[in-house]
């Protein structure tokens, strides 16, 4: 049952009490103070009569926008997007539902405004791009609905794309390929490296769509032959080509490109598994590409010794997982062990208890901390802290010990805004300290506490 002060919030529900007959007045006669709310109300009713009515409504509009020349003022901006919003939704909305091929004409036309749109609108928030953007994800979907010539969707695809100086269309050619069958999409192939041609040096949207369009095709050396020489040797690219090359059943070709990219961590892999370092994104690509084209090759030794190497030089957990995965029963148990025990005597001590949390090893994490508890950086506020409270509850005495280093260093070096943590923190163990039943080397809950009483700040 609703309560009597619910009744006035403003919800559909409760305007539907009203009637229809009351809302309609209600709405005139704040359409006529509101021009952008009497615009909705017109391109609504236009289309209800038809597309055809509702197309001559946005057109209007749009050619307003179209036609504009003065910049778009601050104290508009916010109506402006509305604006924008609105007639990119009666597009992709009802006349999309109508007559899709209509809609699909007039979006290409919506989306021709950006560039001048975007010059006469000081955008820093973003938010016009985002309709733009969002209009261009739009015409997927309505381009496969309106079953129109694939060949006249490559011409206005390309000429979007050659045109772009602003990267609205940076995506095109991934939205638009459900729509395209093979006569289109090799149509705009050729568009795009005819002007590649012509250009010398093409913009980037251009190859990255060429590439796409070679992917969709399947066309793996079509792919390759967009890439310079001297960008195959980069790691990244090295990775890009070498997984197609897998995928397509060609695994020593794509390890010959590896090897032509291998980062310097990775100069001698092909030889020996004695070194992997693979932090950076572009690394980590590389060394799964070169993991996927081994096991294509059939060198799972050699892959098995890639990823425990990558495991014992950065406690990689995924690489740790697949290597257990390729073990037979039992033997994955004691590699397990084995792996463990590494991560104990580990060299970075964070890294060491983040491998634990993450692994799950919490009993690991525990003697972890209770053997090098000396190593603790208790600066590291959020680590510690979510480590502490994963361990509080069968390992309290580690947990104190976290707690313990956060404090120290909050006190230690002032730091006033981390008082209150602190005094949380102190909270903490008061609770931890009666489940403890020996503190062993370590000082005991009241000698802590009594200790940092005294500090000046305590």
């Amino acid at each position: 049952m609703k309560r009597p002060g619910s009744r006035k919030t403003v919800t559909a529900a409760n305007l539907a009490d009203l009637g229809a007959a009351r809302l309609a007045e209600i709405l005139v006669e704040v359409a006529e103070a509101q021009p952008t709310i009497k615009r909705r109300l017109r391109m609504e009713l236009a289309g209800e009569v038809g597309p055809e009515d509702l197309a001559t409504e946005i057109g209007k509009r749009l050619a307003a926008i179209e036609t504009r020349r003065s910049r778009v003022h601050w104290r508009k901006y916010k109506e402006f997007v509305r604006d924008l919003s609105l007639q990119r939704a009666m597009i992709t909305g009802k006349m999309a539902q109508q007559k899709p091929a209509l809609a699909l004409e007039f979006l290409w036309r919506f989306l021709d405004m950006a560039e001048g749109v975007l010059r006469l609108t000081k955008d820093e928030k973003g938010e016009v791009e985002a309709v733009f953007l969002g209009a261009v994800e739009d015409l997927g979907p309505i381009a496969v609905a309106a079953k129109g010539s694939t060949t006249a969707l490559a011409d206005r695809a390309f000429q979007a794309l050659e045109t772009d100086e602003d990267e609205i269309f940076v995506r095109l050619v991934e939205i638009l390929l459900p729509a395209l069958d093979a006569e289109g999409i090799a149509r705009l192939r050729l568009l795009l490296e005819a002007a590649i041609a012509r250009r010398g040096r093409p913009k980037p949207a251009l190859r990255a769509a060429v590439q796409a369009l070679a992917d969709a095709q399947g066309d793996v050396d079509g792919f390759i032959a967009t890439i310079t020489a001297s960008e195959a040797l980069q790691p990244w690219t090295g990775a890009q080509i070498a997984s197609r090359l897998t995928a397509a059943g060609r695994p020593a070709d794509a390890l010959a490109a590896l090897k032509r990219s291998a980062p310097p961590a990775f100069a001698d892999l092909a030889r020996s598994q004695a070194r992997v370092v693979a932090s950076a994104p572009s690394l980590k690509a590389w060394e799964d590409a070169y993991l996927d084209a081994l096991e294509a090759d059939g060198q799972t030794e050699a892959a098995q010794a890639v990823r425990w190497t990558a495991f014992e030089q950065r406690l990689s957990a995924d690489r740790l997982r697949a290597y257990l995965k390729r073990l037979p029963d039992f033997d994955d148990v004691v590699a397990e062990d084995r792996a463990l025990a590494f991560v104990a005597g580990f060299k970075s001590f964070p890294a060491a208890l983040r491998f634990f949390l993450a692994w799950p090893a919490l009993s690991q994490a525990s003697a972890l901390v209770l053997a090098r508890s000396h190593e603790i950086d208790g600066d590291d506020y959020d680590g510690l802290e979510a480590a502490a409270l994963a361990l509080e509850g069968r390992y309290p005495l580690a947990a104190s010990l976290l707690y313990r280093a956060m404090i120290g260093r909050t006190l230690r070096f002032n730091r006033r805004d981390r008082f209150a943590d602190a005094e949380r923190w102190i909270a903490d163990l008061a609770t931890l300290a009666p489940q403890i039943a020996e503190f062993g080397e370590f000082e005991s809950h009241s000698d802590f506490v009594g200790r940092v009483g005294h500090h000046p700040q305590a």
